[in-house]
């Protein structure tokens, strides 16, 4: 009986490309383009739901985010290039996305460089600035920071800091979210930090559910 009850998974994605056959086709035509760009199906195969695609599609189309910057950590998760440039993947500890996975990813966009800058900042402090300081203090004689001395502020702040932060794998960014089922990595969203977990798993029952019924079973009750 339980069998019989199990729900099926609805391939939404072939649905919603052939809906907009007659309704958009332009629209069809981008999305296409999209998945083609990010040899999406051949690296995942059916393993992306329609709301992970609409995703890369707005993030390329408001050209908020790089496909190449999703991809890349996408491929590392998959094995198929090893180097990451962001911190592990983890898994959230707390409903209502218990059970799920995130990974981030770092685009080199304003916004994501300013947000690493002031991470690295906290972790790093600025290096040169701090070595004056101790060089004054070694001396006994009060010095004062001049106009040269700010492109190797700059420099600590902008460039050193941020490699830094790269080659120890902490750069951070908006999140890829997707869930890992019999060993196997589902890809569901691309979420933004300030949209927050009830926003991002309402987004999940809507469409989600319904492509990767397995998720019922993962996720807390919501």
């Amino acid at each position: 009986m339980d069998d019989v009850c199990k729900t099926e998974p609805i391939d939404l994605i072939s649905s919603f490309l052939l809906s907009l056959e007659t309704k958009d086709p332009e629209l069809r035509q981008a999305i296409l383009e999209i998945k083609a760009k990010t040899r999406i199906d051949e690296i995942l195969g059916g393993r992306y739901s329609l709301l992970f695609l609409l995703d890369l599609y707005h993030s390329f189309e408001n050209r908020s985010i790089t496909l190449d910057a999703i991809m890349h950590e996408v491929k590392c998760l998959e094995g198929e290039i090893n180097q990451s440039r962001t911190k592990p993947a983890s898994q959230f500890s707390r409903p209502p996305l218990k059970g799920l996975w995130h990974k981030h990813f770092y685009d080199s966009n304003i916004s994501g460089m300013v947000q690493n800058m002031m991470n690295a900042l906290n972790t790093y402090s600025i290096p040169y600035f701090e070595s004056k300081i101790e060089e004054a203090k070694t001396s006994g004689i009060e010095q004062y920071m001049t106009v040269e001395d700010i492109p190797h502020i700059v420099e600590d702040i902008v460039s050193r800091n941020l490699q830094k932060r790269s080659e120890e794998q902490r750069m951070t960014g908006e999140w890829i979210i997707y869930a890992n089922h019999n060993g196997v990595n589902y890809y569901l969203c691309i979420a933004k930090h300030k949209e927050g977990d009830e926003s991002i798993r309402k987004r999940l029952d809507a469409a989600c559910l319904l492509e990767f019924p397995f998720l019922k079973d993962l996720l807390p009750a919501s």
